[in-house]
């Protein structure tokens, strides 16, 4: 991208809020172009998140699930709101087209309806835990983030009588907060699409997570879920740093899955744990400023480590 065009999109879109009730610069801001610079090399996550949730919006607007949810109205209810608007929504389509659009988008609509209606959870029994463990193999990890479990946390998991409380470790990563609760460091059943969005209680859906990334994973899905800035917490050797959300770790972690050195490394979630670093230093962590790597790549190295302590004051 030539400098015209940087400064072009830098000048329209930057430092806007001013006019942020204004039809002719929002026009202007969403006709430009998205250079990947922006995204900071994000840009399928960011799009792929914003996206799912423009469609969701879309389909919500034409039927709210919602409204059906303990409604002794039912599909074909469904269908013939969605019949009635179809119409204004594709006027240049023909009759065959609106009728298929239209059994389409009343499928999409009781579909989440259905996932949004209350079910009750299966309890996961002793069996199933341990079929899960098997399936993992010798030396099981979270999914997430490539924690290597503990003998203390397996046997807490399966059930063996014979652990007491967990050793925690004395220095926390300050970006995370990993190993700061007995939680942090055990084994959960993690649903990979959360049960509150219909996530089956199914062996294809579960996976073993550490509770670090469990706890905060909870039941969302995309970036656009947490609309926070990222904090800032006095480090005692970096001073005032910038520290994200802890949801933006785990989503990121979830979909790389590796390290992300610039020289490459063969590093994934089966065989190391895994943080984020900044890709520039001084920026604040929001997800375009977020990368991910292992402990032979963290430049950071030994400075993000902070006493227990010290993380402590860090909680959120």
């Amino acid at each position: 991208m030539e400098f015209e065009e940087i400064s072009t999109f830098l000048n329209t879109t930057a430092n806007k809020l001013e006019s942020c009730w204004d039809l002719q610069v929002i026009s202007n801001i969403a006709n430009q172009r998205i250079p990947d610079f922006i995204m900071g090399g994000r840009g399928s996550l960011l799009r792929a998140d914003i996206y799912i949730l423009w469609t969701q919006w879309f389909i919500e607007s034409i039927c709210d699930p919602d409204v059906f949810i303990n409604s002794a109205q039912g599909y074909a209810h469904i269908v013939e709101a969605v019949q009635k608007r179809i119409p204004f929504i594709f006027a240049g389509v023909s009759d065959y087209e609106r009728q298929k659009l239209t059994k389409f988008i009343a499928r999409l609509i009781d579909k989440e309806v259905q996932r949004r209606r209350l079910r009750k959870r299966i309890y996961i029994n002793l069996d199933d835990k341990k079929l899960l463990w098997d399936i993992y193999g010798p030396e099981p990890r979270c999914w997430i983030c490539g924690y290597k479990f503990t003998k203390w946390a397996q046997n807490k998991f399966l059930g063996y009588s014979n652990y007491t409380e967990a050793p925690l470790p004395q220095f926390i990563d300050y970006m995370t907060l990993h190993g700061l609760t007995q939680r942090d460091i055990s084994v959960e059943v993690d649903h990979a699409i959360p049960f509150s969005k219909g996530g089956k209680e199914e062996e294809d859906n579960l996976r073993l997570s550490c509770g670090w990334c469990n706890s905060h994973k909870s039941d969302r899905i995309s970036l656009y879920d947490v609309g926070v800035r990222p904090r800032i917490v006095e480090h005692p050797k970096l001073g005032k740093h910038s520290v994200p959300h802890p949801f933006w770790i785990v989503r990121l972690l979830s979909v790389r899955r590796r390290c992300e050195h610039e020289r490459g490394c063969d590093k994934n979630v089966d065989n190391a744990q895994f943080t984020v670093v900044s890709k520039h230093p001084e920026g604040a962590m929001n997800p375009t400023n977020l990368r991910v790597v292992c402990a032979e790549h963290d430049p950071l190295g030994s400075s993000r480590l902070v006493s227990r302590e010290v993380a402590e004051q860090m909680r959120y």
